[in-house]
């Protein structure tokens, strides 16, 4: 009978650790378990962060408006994880700096026109040529069928993504006296932004090419140190440049895009599931507002008409036909092969 004790006590020791052993493992295994879970729910949840988005135009109108979509769009998709702030009117720099900025991966996200083109990628910069395309959709048919190919190859060298893009109306000229033949541009001091081929042209035309900053440009009509600029009717109404100015030119001269573009190297931290979810917000606004703004123009040169402005209706022939031999030259020596030929032969 003692021995039988004796035998009873060992296996009883025996076991006790066993079961606290194996109470501890289970006691791992839930815990495991439960930060298995955290760690999921985390992933899915993705982080949270706040993008950037600096836009070189005016807090208002269609161009603007595909941005608030965009905000809505991905705040909602994201669940509000995402966040969205839009600095409009330069408020975080000009083309320039907003092009370096996203080129170097400081600013996430931004809004303009062709600008950039001309730092990082010249030889495309034939978008920026005067009375290159025969009208509005001449223009829109060419970005529709090769745009997204001219974006990628720009982008390879900026480091720049073409998110999404809007027609933004066609730059038309502004002046205190009426313009309707090319001599009529002789002596005008005539604000152009720096690009090269747009100040040439505008040699060419008789006009004094004068470089003044978008920025300033309101005041510089204000003042009179420049006669006359050129714009979108959009730009045209939004900025108030009919307290300055007292004619509306129709020369649509060039045709104009408003790209929302995305720093590559910043793009390239975000996951597969958010890269996923901006593109999304930014072909839904881009589609939404391209339905209701097909043409810009007609909106915004009414707008421009009754706050004062006499519209102009001016000889575009006679000033296509001075542009052409430059916008040659500049085809020869400057842009890449065969995209002259390709606009021309766009239907």
């Amino acid at each position: 009978m003692k021995k039988k004790m004796i035998a009873l006590a060992l296996t009883v020791s025996m076991a006790l650790p066993l079961i606290a052993c194996g109470n501890h493992t289970a006691e791992n295994t839930a815990s495991t378990a439960e930060e298995t879970q955290k760690n999921e729910r985390a992933v899915a949840e993705g982080e949270s962060y706040t993008i950037n988005v600096a836009s070189t135009f005016a807090p208002e109108g269609p161009v603007h408006q595909v941005m608030e979509e965009f905000k809505t769009n991905l705040e909602s998709s994201s669940g509000g994880r995402i966040k969205v702030v839009i600095h409009p009117s330069g408020a975080l720099g000009g083309a320039r700096e907003v092009a370096e900025g996203l080129h170097a991966g400081t600013i996430e996200m931004g809004a303009m026109g062709c600008e950039d083109f001309e730092y990082y990628a010249p030889e495309y910069s034939i978008l920026e040529a005067p009375y290159l395309f025969r009208n509005a959709e001449h223009f829109k048919t060419f970005l529709n069928t090769h745009g997204d190919q001219i974006f990628s190859e720009v982008q390879e060298k900026s480091g720049i993504i073409t998110s999404a893009w809007l027609y933004r109306g066609a730059r038309m000229m502004t002046a205190n006296k009426e313009i309707k033949e090319p001599e009529d541009l002789k002596g005008l001091k005539f604000r152009l932004p720096s690009i090269p081929v747009r100040v040439s042209v505008f040699e060419a035309l008789g006009a004094s090419p004068t470089i003044v900053d978008f920025s300033e440009l309101y005041m510089a009509l204000k003042t009179g140190t420049v006669d006359a600029q050129e714009n979108p009717p959009e730009t045209i109404y939004s900025y108030k440049y009919y307290e300055a100015q007292k004619y509306l030119i129709l020369s649509s001269h060039i045709f104009t895009v408003a790209r929302y573009i995305t720093s590559e190297d910043w793009f390239n931290t975000r996951t597969p599931e958010d890269q996923e979810l901006i593109n999304k917000a930014w072909k839904d606004a881009q589609d939404k507002v391209t339905e209701e703004y097909p043409d810009p123009d007609v909106t915004y040169i009414e707008m421009c008409k009754k706050e004062g402005m006499e519209i102009i209706t001016p000889n575009n022939e006679a000033f296509q036909e001075i542009a052409a031999p430059v916008v040659e030259k500049y085809n020869e020596e400057n842009w890449k092969p065969g995209l002259l030929e390709l606009i021309n032969s766009t239907k």
